[in-house]
């Protein structure tokens, strides 16, 4: 799976044991009920990302936050050996908290404006710093495993969907 270097591991290490109970967030709603492994601060904060990352309206069906997006995330988490699961669970908390290279704790990511958004993304994308540099990699390669994998939206991208792949 994925491989961080010892630095990101601590960041993610440090945001999952420090930052999971921090803030207030809307529950999923009815069409996420049953979700076994995401909670709804990693719900909003996925959602809030995935918008920015892959919007809705553009080319592609759906987008990034969408509810089958966010079901396709919690299956991959639930799929996760407990060990990779617990680290990778900092992701989002990096992400919506910064880390101790971005002002650690000084502000929340989904509580930002769209200009305020798009800069702050813009500055984890543009990165010479290489703990943000792996964790962005990290957020594209789960949308990449849970949106990019849906099947309409690679039919949407001109790719056959392989007999017998899970919907």
């Amino acid at each position: 799976m994925l491989v961080f270097g010892a630095a990101t591991t601590g960041v993610l290490a440090a945001a999952y044991a420090g930052l999971r109970q921090v803030g207030t967030y809307p529950e999923p709603g009815p069409q996420l009920e049953g979700l076994s492994v995401l909670s709804r601060k990693e719900v909003a904060i996925f959602r809030r990302l995935g918008d920015q990352l892959l919007p809705p309206g553009g080319p592609l069906p759906g987008s990034g936050g969408d509810d089958e997006t966010l079901r396709r995330m919690d299956a991959f988490y639930a799929s996760m050996p407990d060990h990779k699961r617990t680290l990778s669970r900092g992701l989002p908390l990096a992400f919506e908290h910064g880390t101790g290279l971005d002002r650690f704790g000084a502000r929340c990511f989904t509580k930002l404006g769209e200009e305020r958004c798009a800069a702050y993304l813009t500055g984890w994308s543009d990165s010479q710093l290489i703990v943000k540099a792996q964790l962005w990699t990290a957020l594209k390669t789960f949308y990449g495993m849970t949106y990019f994998e849906r099947p309409e939206v690679l039919a949407s991208m001109g790719f056959a969907v392989p007999c017998g792949r899970p919907s």
